[in-house]
């Protein structure tokens, strides 16, 4: 009689070990899954960045070809050289849109998104996912 009793420990043993490795398993080590929000406001984050580190070529790399296109033609001159132009007092305005993109609404519909308002213009940014990437649209 006392293999069964034995047995039934030796089982609830063995039960305890898998689950407390199984368990173990599921917690920390995972990063959690990037939600497409997320990457809306990590590639506002980025954009926003290089505008204000007067990284214009890395702000125009993170526009989409159109929106180069138009902001070129628009002051008729290289993308990164109309982001310069328009430097000047954009500071001020820069730092309080950065500061908003945490708890700015982020919409996705397809391959469009839009983040904001925000800044004092109060305004949406658009987005584009092209290639896998969100690039800046307008």
């Amino acid at each position: 009689m006392a293999r069964p009793a034995l047995a039934i420990r030796c089982a609830t043993a063995a039960l305890a070990v898998v689950l407390a490795v199984g368990l173990g398993a599921c917690g920390g080590g995972d990063r959690p899954r990037a939600t497409p929000a997320a990457g809306v406001r990590a590639a506002v984050r980025a954009y926003l960045g290089a505008l204000a580190r007067q990284d214009f070529a890395g702000a125009c790399r993170r526009m989409t070809p159109a929106a180069r296109r138009d902001l070129a033609d628009a002051a008729g001159a290289p993308c990164a050289r109309a982001l310069a132009a328009g430097s000047g007092e954009a500071a001020e305005e820069l730092a309080s849109a950065q500061r908003e993109v945490a708890g700015a609404d982020v919409r996705i519909r397809g391959a469009a998104a839009s983040l904001g308002p925000i800044g004092p213009a109060q305004r949406a940014l658009r987005l584009r996912r092209v290639g896998g990437r969100w690039l800046v649209a307008g």
